[in-house]
């Protein structure tokens, strides 16, 4: 079964449902006792994730069990939601390899951060892929060009939008990331939602400044960069549309797990 429909299901039963913090799949459920982890095979442990219904997500050993992170990744109290690009070029032969690179980018010494800052990768065929360690399983803190506002779950396009569209694969699975996202750590997709915080500081917003932003944000909005692109930026209102409506379907067919993971 499912991970995300079978925590579901344990949730209406009212059994507690723990999800394993490194693969994102159900451990067993037990109403009077500890839940005991299923063990997992090594194909296992690389296979998507069914988190909600048409959404399945390759975790992070599918492309970098060799590569672990370099330091603690620490939990993040989500506010919103940010959408980047890689910049990279659009003709990649594999996503894995482009995800690897990136890997080796930010944690090199250009950049040093711990791992990939992003907590997801979507491909152009709508793949979608668990970037920084634990982003699965519960709010991942992030870096970013530019420095890091904090309070933000990041979402990152594979590919170079400057000039041409994501392909509709890419978006659609855009919209399930973000709003599966939004339900798992309470983020309003209201139309015209918007959220305030404190920022931690980045180049346009240095430590200390308020912030009013929409709850599905670009990166341009958050520093001074040109991601995630000047042909994605224009459909940012799209984006949240789509991602509102694909929370609304979810919402009529399913209830979310209860999470205690901690």
């Amino acid at each position: 079964m499912a991970a995300g429909v079978a925590a579901a299901g344990a949730a209406r039963s009212g059994r507690a449902v723990r999800i394993a913090p490194a693969t994102g799949r159900t451990l067993g459920t037990t109403a009077d006792g500890p839940p005991k982890p299923a063990p997992l095979s090594a194909a296992a442990a690389t296979a998507p994730v069914t988190v909600m219904p048409g959404l399945a997500i390759l975790p992070r050993d599918a492309w970098g069990v060799d590569l672990p992170p370099k330091g603690d990744i620490a939990r993040e109290t989500t506010r919103f939601l940010l959408v980047h690009h890689t910049a990279s070029p659009n003709s990649y032969r594999s996503a894995r390899d482009v995800i690897r690179s990136a890997y080796a980018f930010q944690t090199g010494p250009a950049k040093g951060w711990p791992d990939v800052c992003y907590g997801f990768f979507i491909g152009r065929d709508g793949d979608v892929w668990e970037g920084r360690a634990g982003a699965l399983t519960r709010p991942v803190r992030a870096d970013a060009t530019g420095g890091n506002q904090g309070w933000a779950q990041l979402v990152c396009l594979l590919g170079d939008f400057t000039a041409t569209v994501p392909t509709p694969a890419a978006l659609s699975a855009l919209a399930r990331v973000l709003a599966w996202l939004a339900g798992r750590d309470l983020v309003s997709l209201a139309d015209g939602a918007t959220t305030t915080f404190v920022s931690r500081g980045s180049n346009r917003w240095p430590a200390g400044t308020v912030v009013t932003a929409p709850t599905i944000a670009a990166h341009r909005d958050m520093s001074y960069t040109a991601c995630p692109g000047d042909a994605l930026y224009p459909l940012m209102p799209e984006v949240r549309r789509r991602a509102r409506l694909q929370a609304d379907a979810w919402r009529s067919v399913i209830r979310p797990a209860v999470r205690l993971d901690g």
